[in-house]
This record gives C-alpha cells, structure tokens and sequence, in this order.
C-alpha cells in the first residue's frame, strides 16, 4: 500500500511545482534583469524558461540571441535568431545580431553576407572583422573607418578599431579610439578591455589595471577580463594579489596557455625552477607558437642545469631579437654554463662594451673573459664597480617607469644599484628609493632613506611630503605633520600634499 501512496505524492509534488512555475513575464522580467547585470547564464535560464510557454514571443527570442552571442554561443544564436526570422521580425539590429553570431561560428562569409547593404556602424564592424578573417587589411580599415565616420557613434565598433590599430603598431590612434568608444558608451565593457590592452602597450600598467577593473565591475564574469587583470598584477609584481586569481582562472581553463605562463612566472618569482618547468613542460612541442612560454621555459632549463636545452629554446630568439638584454644575458650564461666561454664573450661583449652596461652584463663579460684567459676580464671587472652618465641615465629612466607602474621591487633594485655605483646620495633617488620601500612595507629603511633625502635638500616639497608620511605612519606625528606643513607651505596648490597633512592633523 505504501507504493501507490508514494507516487501520488511524487504526482502531486509535481504538481504544485507546476502550478508554482513562473510566468512568461516574470521569466522575461528575470531575464531582462540578469542580462542588466551581465549575469548572462541567469538571463539565459530565465528566456528559455519563458519561451517554452511564449515560443512565439520575439522580445524574449532577441534577447535570447544577445545572451548566447555574450556567452560565445554562436550555434545557438542562429537558431534563436532563425526562429525570430520564421516570425517576419528582420529588424536591423537582429541581422547584425546575425552577423555576430556567424563571426562566432568563423563563418565569415556568411556573417558579411548577412548584414550587406546595411548603413549601420554595428554592420561596418562585421564587415570589417569578416575581411580581417579574409586577410584583406587594407578593406578592413576602410569598413572600420566608414564604421566610425557614421552619425552615432558606436562603442563597439570603436573598441574593435582600437584594437584594429593596435596590432598595426600606431598605438596613439588605439588610444584615441579606445577614449572615443568610452565617450559613446561609458558602460561598454568592449571599451574598457581595449583601453586596458592600449594603456598595457604604452607601460600604463596602473591605467590598465583600473580599466579591467571597470569591466569586471560591469561583467565579474567576464574571461579576458579576469585574465588580463592576472597579468598586470604579475607584470605589476602584485604576486599576492595576483595568486588567487591565477588559480581560480587554472581551475575554469586548465588547458589556457596565458594562464600556464602566469603559473609559471608566479613559480619563478618563487625561484622554483623545477615547478616553472613541470608547468611548461607538455608545451614543449609548441614553444614556436608561444615566446612567452618558450623563454621562461629556456630560462628554467638554464636554471636547473640545462644548458644546452636552454640554449636550443633561447638562442633562436635572440638571433631574432637582437635588442633583447635580458635575453642576451641568458644566452651568454647558457653559452658559459655549456663550457663556451668564445660563444660566451661574443654574446655579451655587444652590451658590455656600450657605456650603458650595467654591472651583471659587465660582470658576467669578465667571467667570459676569465675564462679564455683574455686581458679583457680585468678591464669589465673594474667597469662593473664604476659609473658612466650613460648607465645612470638608463638605469633613472628605468627606476622612474617602474615607480609609475608600481612595480615596487623593480624600483627599489634599480635604485639601489644607482646608490651603490654612484659616490654621490642623489637626494631624489634618496627620495624614490624610501617611497617603494614603504610601499614594499620597509618601513624603518624608507625612513632613515627619506630623513638622508631631507637633509641632503631641506626645501623640496615632494621630499618633505615623503619623510613627512613616514615618520606619522612610523610614530613621530608631530614631527611629521611639521614637515608635512612646511612641503604644502612650498607648494600651496599641491592637492594630495595637502590631504595627507590634513589626514596627519586629525586626532
């Protein structure tokens, strides 16, 4: 008896779930919120759930369409949009949801093809990416040019040309447009992801990180997001920031190329070679596709006492890159590790010969040079420990990008070489060096840094205004606030001097 019991209350469970279901409208409604917030899985769930009681509803099948072709589900936008075309609604804006939805599917022919004829800026963006996938250039600056020529701006279509101009190499033209396309539209996460990648080519890592920020705050989801802000964490020398994300984006795409480079720069920043290579390692077939991938994978071969496979994955970079320092520089430990100190010295005597040399290239010239016996291992030994107008010039220029892009340690070891190769105390290297030492938590030795800056040039205000910070955030209020008024005294327009001296004022 018990049987029969049991499957009229599993009957009328479901029932009452059927009764409870939602409506068409509360599903669209759901769905219309959802894609509000980019939550387009949601929206998804939520349109089809809708169409299966309103299978004839066009409102709900277009914006169906708009959320497979956000999610890159090409195939399913066509027969979304193939069912709104069965009911006689081929406005404008579904043909280039159309054509969008062929360039998912690679079918380029079929996506220019669909929005032919069509005058709007969202159609000059299909026909243009539809002849870049042809490989005709020059046809495809004409469709993104006639794209932004139109009346309304469209932002993604600007975004697209931004990026256009980008992998051409005129990276001031990227830029305009990326500043455009946020003009047309300030919610359009296209527009944030080109400007981040143009501020990422032109060294503007911070200018970068708050664009993928800004996409993120419009769509968390979104992959190129995500990843791109991974990468400017690492590029920023963020690593703690920049773990956890990493590992989460390893975990949802296991086989990403970009990801296994981040893993395998987090390693190497950890020194641990071995990891860098059981990371690269199953990628070693495709090194050529990736020089990325090739060089931190050449670079853990080296360190792990490999030389001779490190230099069949680093030299023929180098014969391409000629102006790769950092790269020369591995090469000729390669060479040098193998027992080639001629192959050596030859490779590293191009930079150390130039009055920019810094000292590692110098040093490892005469290491070369020792090993050959040569006269020369004296002479680049003295040079190491000397200093030219030349080096510090490189090395402040060097020191300066990094303070800009925040990369902290970077900063500080450029610095410091300046100090300990220098005989003079530069009172704004002083300054700078104590800046990204506080910013790296040095507290004690940014101190003593700022407080020798101060002393060194008593009437400069950015130099007050550090020593003055630290020694409030360190425990000499007083004292600290004292410079602080002294720098906003020097500089009365200063803006964020004169914050921090309010903030050091407040009880």
């Amino acid at each position: 008896m018990t049987r029969p019991n049991s499957v009229l209350s599993l009957l009328a469970f479901a029932a009452s779930l059927a009764a409870c279901s939602p409506d068409p409208e509360s599903s669209f409604a759901r769905g219309q919120e959802a894609f509000a917030q980019h939550d387009y899985r949601t929206a998804r769930v939520a349109l089809i759930a809708g169409l299966r009681e309103r299978p004839e509803n066009g409102e709900m099948l277009a914006m169906l369409a708009r959320t497979q072709i956000a999610l890159g589900d090409g195939e399913g936008a066509v027969v979304s949009l193939d069912r709104l075309s069965a009911l006689g609604d081929d406005r404008p804006e579904h043909t280039i949801l159309r054509g969008e939805a062929e360039i998912l599917r690679g079918r380029y022919e079929e996506a220019a093809n669909a929005v032919e004829g069509l005058a709007l800026a969202g159609a000059d963006r299909i026909r243009a990416l539809s002849l870049l996938a042809a490989g005709d250039i020059d046809a495809a600056a004409d469709a993104f040019a006639t794209g932004e020529s139109r009346s309304t701006p469209d932002a993604r279509l600007l975004a697209s040309y931004s990026r256009f101009e980008l992998a051409r190499g005129d990276k001031e033209r990227a830029a305009n447009l990326a500043a455009k396309a946020l003009r047309a539209d300030d919610a359009s996460i296209d527009a944030y992801l080109a400007s981040a990648i143009v501020s990422r080519s032109r060294s503007k890592l911070p200018a970068a990180l708050r664009s993928y920020e800004k996409a993120l705050g419009l769509h968390p989801a979104n992959f190129e997001a995500r990843l791109g802000k991974a990468q400017v964490l690492v590029e920023m020398e963020d690593f703690q920031s920049a773990k956890p994300l990493v590992a989460n984006l390893a975990k949802e795409s296991p086989e990403n190329r970009s990801i296994e480079l981040l893993r395998a720069k987090l390693a190497a920043r950890d020194e641990d070679w071995a990891e860098v290579r059981d990371i690269l390692q199953r990628y070693e077939p495709e090194m050529d596709e990736s020089p990325g991938l090739r060089l931190a994978y050449g670079e853990a071969q080296l360190e792990l006492g490999y030389p001779v496979q490190s230099l069949a994955l680093l030299q023929p970079m180098l014969n391409a890159n000629q102006s790769q320092r950092e790269l020369r520089m591995l090469v000729a430990r390669a060479h040098l590790a193998s027992g080639n100190a001629r192959e050596a010295l030859d490779t590293i005597e191009l930079v150390a010969i130039r009055p920019d040399a810094r000292a590692e290239e110098l040093t490892l010239a005469s290491e070369a040079a020792k090993a050959l016996g040569s006269p020369k291992a004296a002479e680049y030994r003295t040079r190491a420990g000397e200093i030219t107008p030349q080096w510090v010039g490189g090395e402040l220029a060097k020191a300066d990008q990094a303070l800009r892009n925040r990369q902290w340690q970077s900063a500080e070891a450029s610095y410091e070489a300046i100090l300990d190769r220098g005989s003079a105390r530069n009172a704004m290297v002083l300054n700078n060096l104590a800046y990204a030492k506080s910013r790296l938590g040095k507290k004690d030795e940014a101190l003593k840094l700022a407080l020798e800056a101060v002393e060194a040039s008593p009437e400069n205000a950015a130099i007050l205004d550090t020593a003055g910070t630290l020694l409030v955030e360190t425990g000499s209020r007083e004292r600290g606030v004292s410079m602080l008024h002294k720098a906003a005294a020097l500089e009365p327009d200063n803006a964020r001097i004169a914050r921090r001296l309010a903030a050091a004022r407040k009880p």
